[in-house]
């Protein structure tokens, strides 16, 4: 009796993102980029912890990258997806069992600031007490003018921050 190698992880759950989570994204090269680092640090030997069961290396976390923020390659990768097998859905299923994590909504009003940083924070529920954290830059630096999309520095999780524009 032969037994199939185990299934390889797609780029999307090396780097803990969802096909839907790029897609609705104003801005899909930052998410990629901060999930890329999170997962590099995540990953990383001497960062790694024990309780984590799964560990991606830096090729893998390195090619799903390449793949994912080149919208070309990604768009490739993704037919190739629905077509092994026709498993897309099944990936993206798969992928959901994995990430079971939606994209939070809140309003920068309702996040603590740090006066001499200048960043703006909130807890994670993974217990980091500023895994969510940025700054004004990141605020100019937004694709769209009303959200930015932020990754908890030490988690999957995702925090989508509206705000409005005030002339001064």
């Amino acid at each position: 009796m032969t037994t199939d190698p185990p299934p390889q992880p797609t780029h999307y759950v090396i780097l803990a993102l969802t096909p839907a989570l790029l897609t609705t994204s104003p801005n899909p090269a930052a998410l990629i980029k901060q999930a890329y680092h999170r997962a590099l640090l995540q990953n990383h030997p001497d960062k790694k912890r024990p309780s984590t069961s799964t560990t991606y290396t830096v090729d893998q976390i390195s090619t799903a990258y390449r793949t994912l923020s080149s919208p070309n390659l990604r768009r490739a990768y993704d037919a190739e997806l629905r077509s092994t097998n026709g498993a897309f859905a099944a990936a993206a299923a798969a992928e959901n069992d994995d990430f079971r994590t939606g994209v939070e909504n809140v309003d920068l009003d309702d996040l603590a600031h740090d006066e001499g940083e200048g960043r703006w924070y909130r807890s994670c529920r993974c217990g980091n007490e500023r895994g969510f954290a940025f700054g004004e830059e990141d605020l100019e630096g937004a694709e769209s003018e009303e959200e930015v999309v932020v990754g908890c520095s030490d988690c999957s999780l995702w925090l989508r921050v509206h705000f409005a524009v005030m002339d001064e």
